[in-house]
């Protein structure tokens, strides 16, 4: 007997016809699916950053195209070597154990710099970004690392900090210079005219100066002019017998000047002895006394 549920020729076909059209869309999407994936390895591929694919303890799943070249190998002559060894020799391979030492506990890395050297034995440095990828157990089954090369960028910081620091050392000893004036007056004299503070560092500056200067010139006398020392204090009266002190062990004489009212008044008052050190008014008188001595 004839089933009256049976679904009738007509609708066979019909579902056949259906059936077919959903293959057909799922290889068109199947298609597009490979054509996007071919589209995404050739990217990947052909990258101009190292991209690669390690299992945790370092053997190779996949390089790209530039980490060819670097390894001077294919990913198929070492699949499955550990590489760590040929990129990482000596003094380099302490670096990347701590490295793969984060990457091991689960955590991403993020610029992590690495010196690293290619199988020319040139080293560069990249800095390396690395992803991970998880079973399903949880353990970690393999670390994908992106390295980009920073040689150029690291040199060129370089290169610009050292000129930095070149620049910063010239305007630091133009400076010291022009805050420590040393004035040739004649063959014999020499005047020192200070302004601004005077700090422990500027202190030491102002002896090294009137130091080297006096030997140079092989100066008898050596003025040494306050006047625009707005501030005299404990630090600088200090500084100024030091400085005395100094310049008699070299045989030659301080006559100290530009000494005001008040300047005078703080000097008593700090029981600063300045015996054995001529005082003048001003420079120029100190200068005419210094000559006379001449």
């Amino acid at each position: 007997m004839n089933d009256p549920s049976a679904p009738t020729l007509p609708e066979f076909d019909s579902e056949i016809q259906a059936l077919r059209r959903r293959v057909a869309e799922l290889e068109q999407t199947v298609a597009a699916l490979e054509q996007e994936r071919d589209v995404f390895k050739h990217v990947v591929h052909h990258a101009p950053a190292f991209i690669s694919r390690l299992t945790p303890d370092g053997r190779m799943i996949y390089a790209n195209a530039t980490c060819e070249r670097l390894i001077g190998k294919t990913t198929e002559q070492i699949a499955g070597t550990n590489i760590m060894p040929l990129l990482y020799p000596g003094d380099l391979y302490p670096a990347v154990e701590e490295y793969f030492k984060i990457a091991a506990e689960g955590g991403d890395v993020s610029d992590y710099e690495l010196t690293i050297q290619s199988h020319t034995g040139e080293r560069r440095i990249l800095a390396w970004n690395s992803y991970h990828r998880f079973g399903a157990d949880g353990t970690l089954q393999e670390v994908v690392s992106f390295g980009v090369d920073v040689t150029e960028r690291k040199r060129e910081e370089n290169e610009r900090r050292r000129l930095q620091e070149e620049i910063i050392a010239v305007q630091a000893a133009t400076l010291a210079e022009l805050s420590t004036p040393l004035i040739p007056i004649s063959g014999k004299i020499v005047a020192m005219p200070l302004i601004g503070s005077i700090d422990a560092a500027r202190a030491q500056r102002i002896i090294d100066t009137l130091l080297t200067g006096i030997s140079e010139a092989r100066a008898s006398t050596a003025i040494l002019d306050i006047t625009g020392v707005a501030v005299v204090d404990t630090q600088v009266a200090d500084a100024l017998l030091r400085a005395a002190r100094a310049v008699r062990l070299l045989g030659a004489e301080v006559i100290l000047t530009g000494i005001r009212p008040d300047v005078a008044q703080t000097l008593v008052n700090l029981g600063t002895n300045l015996e054995g050190i001529v005082t003048r008014a001003t420079l120029q008188s100190g200068i005419a006394f210094a000559m006379q001595q001449g």
